[in-house]
């Protein structure tokens, strides 16, 4: 195997995590991104952060992607220190229907059964249970997953690279997990913001996810974390911004959330925060993880890793793995 001098761009989960697997692989690594030191990238430290099946025809990866990152989200839920714990998720549904998980290795994994009726809220037919998946707590896992970088060897330094073109030729592997700046670095107008607004409120008796995409609550989701639980929420379309949250959408977003889990009880009193976040998508909703030769003027490899929409984490270790193994044999 070659050992290679990598760049990664971008230290949101998918950059971070990239780069413990290249340095796990032997790599040196140095990481650059555009947040001063001590913070963490936006859209991962705001993101809900759990884990379900997907799959799309359009990338036959996704699937075992998503597999390999719940083995290692499981692995690591047995040490408090990085925020992840199993916990039963329900995908409310307004009919019932097998999943395309039934019976297969995604469903496995995740131990999925339909929901009794005693379970199910008014106006659903159906929940999707995933009794043990992966909820990961971006304010403990991302610090935790920052040190691990760190004493694995990994460089940090804060640029905000504009081209790819310059990068000093120490580097003879450029990793790209821009997020939304892979827009401009890989020229790439298919990248867009689409702009999620999340309330965050108190710890409350809720120790499940609870899920509603489609039903009469849509889109209301409820998250618990360590100490506090994240609802969402409200899809505004893409605009470049996530600064001034509109405040006129919380009630809208307890009242769903209070509706598809009755223990919630939630109220505005319980609010910690409101915030926005830019979640980065691609048109086609499918993620871009390949080597391209033709970006760099120099012909260096650039191993692009962005366009994830919310799919970040859930992606994120089984697509650092593809990665080290595509910068071993370059």
């Amino acid at each position: 195997m070659t050992k290679q001098h990598v760049l990664v761009i971008g230290a949101g989960v998918s950059g971070l995590t990239t780069a413990l697997a290249l340095l796990q692989a032997g790599h040196k690594v140095t990481i650059r991104c555009k947040e001063p030191g001590g913070q963490f990238a936006h859209t991962s430290i705001s993101a809900y952060a759990m884990w379900v099946p997907v799959k799309m025809d359009g990338d036959p990866r996704i699937e075992r992607w998503t597999g390999e990152s719940f083995e290692a989200f499981k692995k690591l839920a047995g040490d408090t220190a990085t925020g992840v714990t199993m916990k039963p998720i329900y995908q409310l549904k307004t009919k019932k229907e097998a999943p395309w998980f039934a019976g297969q290795n995604a469903g496995n994994l995740c131990g999925f059964r339909h929901a009794e009726a005693s379970e199910l809220p008014a106006g659903y037919a159906d929940a999707y249970v995933l009794s043990s998946a992966p909820v990961i707590d971006p304010l403990v896992y991302m610090p935790w997953l920052y040190w691990q970088v760190h004493d694995a060897g990994g460089l940090f330094g804060q640029t905000e690279f504009k081209n790819l073109d310059g990068i000093h030729p120490q580097y003879s592997v450029i990793v790209n997990c821009a997020g939304l700046g892979a827009r401009e670095l890989a020229k790439d107008a298919d990248v867009f913001p689409d702009r999620v607004q999340v309330v965050t409120i108190k710890s409350s008796n809720i120790d499940r996810v609870v899920i509603d995409d489609e039903g009469p609550n849509a889109r209301a989701c409820i998250v618990p974390h360590n100490g506090y639980v994240k609802l969402g929420g409200v899809f505004d379309g893409p605009h470049e911004s996530y600064e001034g949250a509109d405040l006129s959408t919380v009630q809208g977003i307890i009242d769903r959330c209070n509706a598809i889990a009755p223990e919630l009880k939630a109220d505005q009193s319980q609010v910690i925060s409101v915030i926005r976040a830019l979640r980065p998508e691609r048109k086609g909703w499918l993620p871009r993880v390949e080597v391209d030769r033709t970006i760099c003027a120099d012909g260096r490899p650039v191993i692009h890793n962005y366009g994830h929409d919310g799919m970040g984490y859930l992606l994120s270790h089984g697509i650092a793995a593809e990665i080290a193994s595509y910068a071993a044999n370059l």
